[in-house]
């Protein structure tokens, strides 16, 4: 991997972990006092309402995926005319499907009485939310096709820089409602606009693409061209919606299975506030490696290609074993200090949680099927997990409340990691499994190793602050962990090489 795509995936990635890790502790920050302020009960109603949205993405039928793809692509062999056609169209599909989804959310919330346990005071202000979040929606779905154009051009530095900024207004959304004691639709409408207003500031940035924004963004439909696009996106379509259902369900299935109604709903969003900035970072190194594998492809470049999944996996898994280690030896630490002794017990499930995250170490394998257009078999993965998960989630979620999606999920990710190491890596990738598993499990037994040496020399270490206890258990970590990796895996001269990729040298 060399040149300036991979100086873009470096940079990218960096500033999308700076996002990441922004978010999350703004988050950190906020979460536990808008519980606090709201209430679990009331709070667990913003927790439904994002996951309700969250699902209704899957109207995207793979589009998205579909459009950054052919996008990379064009870009490579300098087909203007495919790019603005296909910009076009996009802005057509996506302002129909943000029609229906404000139909759905007003209806949603128009009879939330019907479909959640809710008492009347939650019900009129869910249905407000629902109305809010509908009036959002044709922007938001609008804007997809301008961060996928962006993207495309692996514009992922400045796609990131602008998420700080929206976190920076969804917090101080947050700080405004405790400060002068706003309702809750009140809140939840700033932190709504704080999501769409980088919208405007994008379409200004799409002049990097040095074609003018007006033509990208003129409604027009060109079927011939939204065709290649449309017919590589159903595939990805069947497949996100099981993926989608199989995370965003979980929530909603637990608000309507588990005895203590919505209450479940705030735990589950307390792991998922920790989870979720894990699964973010994954989500950055699709976004960065996506448009590579694509182009790499479209260029013929086997070598590249190669060089993307072997090394990268090793990258991606050694900054996994960091973060999902490191969140792990202060697991209960965290939640004291987050939301409080009343929250200690889902520990256990906060570890389990992170440690099914490992299989994101296949971002760079999972990326380059995507590129390659063989998605059918992973439509069938995709179905058989979701089934088991919603299955599992369903029936323990009366004995294990929040533990039963947790459950359910490690079920989904076993089965998607068999398929992808049993079948398609050799199969269809042509690729060598054993030489990928060693590139994730050498830098994951490490940072374990070094896991564990924190853990036993933390018992003789007597500190009754837990803040100052994760800082002390985090920089032993980290220590240990990048000498086991300096010693094993990174050289010192690879290690220099990767930060002058970051500085774009």
């Amino acid at each position: 991997m060399k040149g300036s795509s991979f100086s873009k995936i470096l940079s990218g990635s960096f500033w999308g972990v700076a996002s990441v890790i922004y978010d999350s502790i703004a988050k950190f920050i906020t979460i536990p006092l808008l519980i606090g302020f709201f209430g679990k009960g009331d709070y667990g109603l913003i927790a439904l309402a994002f996951s309700l949205n969250v699902y209704l993405r899957m109207f995207d039928m793979g589009v998205g995926i579909g459009a950054i793809r052919y996008f990379s692509m064009w870009l490579v062999k300098h087909d203007t005319d495919k790019i603005i056609k296909a910009s076009q169209s996009s802005i057509v599909f996506y302002g129909i499907i943000g029609i229906i989804n404000t139909t759905i959310l007003i209806l949603v919330g128009k009879y939330a009485n019907f479909l959640f346990e809710l008492n009347p005071e939650q019900e009129n202000i869910f249905r407000w939310m629902m109305y809010i979040l509908a009036a959002s929606t044709i922007i938001n779905w609008l804007s997809y096709n301008v961060k996928q154009l962006l993207t495309a051009n692996e514009d992922l530095a400045w796609i990131n820089q602008l998420t700080i900024l929206t976190s920076t207004l969804s917090l101080a959304a947050a700080i405004l409602t405790i400060k002068f004691k706003l309702s809750l639709p009140v809140y939840f409408g700033m932190y709504i606009f704080s999501a769409i207003i980088t919208f405007p500031i994008n379409i200004f940035r799409l002049k990097k693409l040095n074609i003018k924004p007006l033509k990208l963004l003129i409604p027009k439909w060109h079927y011939p061209i939204f065709k290649e696009i449309l017919k590589y996106s159903l595939a990805i379509f069947a497949m996100g919606i099981f993926q989608v259902s199989a995370v965003s369900l979980r929530p909603v299935l637990l608000g309507s299975f588990t005895p203590g109604g919505v209450g479940v709903v705030t735990d589950y969003r307390v792991l998922e506030t920790i989870c979720l900035f894990v699964i973010t970072l994954g989500g950055i190194f699709n976004q960065v490696l996506l448009p590579a594998s694509s182009k790499n492809l479209a260029a013929g470049d086997t070598k590249r290609t190669e060089a993307l999944v072997y090394q990268g996996t090793k990258y991606v898994s050694i900054f996994l074993g960091l973060v999902i280690f490191g969140i792990t030896i202060n697991a209960r630490l965290l939640l004291d200090i987050y939301v409080g002794e009343e929250f200690l017990h889902l520990t256990i499930w906060l570890v389990f949680w992170l440690l099914t995250l490992l299989k994101l170490h296949v971002a760079p394998v999972s990326n380059l099927i995507l590129s390659t257009g063989k998605t059918k078999p992973l439509v069938l993965a995709s179905a058989i997990g979701f089934v088991a998960s919603a299955t599992l989630t369903i029936t323990l979620a009366p004995v294990y409340e929040v533990g039963a999606a947790v459950i359910g999920y490690l079920v989904y990710v076993i089965i998607q990691l068999g398929f992808s190491y049993f079948y398609y890596i050799p199969y269809i990738l042509k690729l060598d499994g054993s030489r990928i598993f060693k590139s994730f499990f050498i830098p994951t037994l490490l940072a374990g190793i070094a896991a564990v040496a924190v853990l036993l020399i933390n018992r003789y270490i007597s500190i009754n602050s837990s803040l100052v206890r994760i800082i002390i258990q985090s920089i032993m970590f980290t220590v240990f962990f990048a000498g086991l990796c300096l010693s094993f895996i990174l050289k010192p001269k690879e290690l220099k090489y990767l930060v002058q990729k970051v500085k774009g040298k």
